[in-house]
């Protein structure tokens, strides 16, 4: 992966995730953003609707600048230098071999058309490779839905409900899930995706994103 990721920069020399300042191949970011997020670097653990998530950054400042790239300006060069983080958050907040799954939020067919890719898988699979644990598409979103960041608190509540599908529900069954996502701000679309995984009856359900924004909705309950 690291020698593929070399040859590849020749031609496409990697950037920084946090001010696309230029970097070495394999670096996660360059030395001053790397020493200004290790500084703020506190994983936040708190609660999706009842699922348990583990956040690597706060939404803000350079951490913001990086997701909204990586979403909507196709800087999918970023996800290995930001799942390299995410593992390390995820073996210390769960222990290593929490998992039997990874999984992810999809997206709807609509919107994966438009954007040619999900950040949210693209993360999973790469850390399903870091942690060694099989990336599966347990969910589907089969109702499009408006975007949660443009809607008030009260609506995010009802805006997802209906959205998600389960696949299968034996291939979930008994079955220890980690759902990916890139931000945690309400819970609500990791609450729907966990409420729907449940039917099939896993044995664990818990989250991880990149970020996690809910100083937006202080009214909104952590556990």
């Amino acid at each position: 992966m690291q020698f593929f990721r070399k040859l590849t920069a020749l031609f496409y020399p990697e950037r920084c995730p946090y001010c696309s300042a230029l970097i070495e191949p394999c670096e996660i970011a360059c030395q001053h953003c790397y020493d200004e997020i290790r500084r703020k670097h506190v994983p936040i653990t708190g609660g999706a609707k009842g699922f348990r998530c583990v956040s690597t950054f706060v939404y803000d400042g350079k951490v913001r600048r990086m997701i909204l790239l990586l979403k909507y300006h196709d800087r999918t060069q970023y996800v290995p230098q930001i799942a390299v983080l995410m593992a390390d958050d995820i073996r210390a907040a769960y222990g290593s071999g929490a998992f039997d799954i990874i999984t992810y939020v999809p997206m709807h067919k609509k919107d994966f058309h438009k954007r040619q890719y999900n950040q949210s898988q693209l993360l999973a699979k790469e850390l399903s490779s870091l942690l060694d644990i099989p990336c599966r598409e347990t969910l589907i979103k089969v109702k499009k839905t408006k975007k949660q960041h443009q809607l008030k608190y009260a609506e995010r509540k009802t805006n997802l409900n209906g959205a998600f599908q389960l696949i299968d529900k034996e291939s979930v069954k008994g079955q220890r899930i980690l759902i990916i996502d890139d931000i945690v701000t309400s819970g609500y679309t990791l609450g729907n995706c966990g409420k729907t995984l449940s039917r099939g009856k896993p044995s664990l359900i818990c989250c991880a994103t990149i970020a996690s924004a809910r100083n937006k909705y202080p009214e909104e309950t952590v556990i």
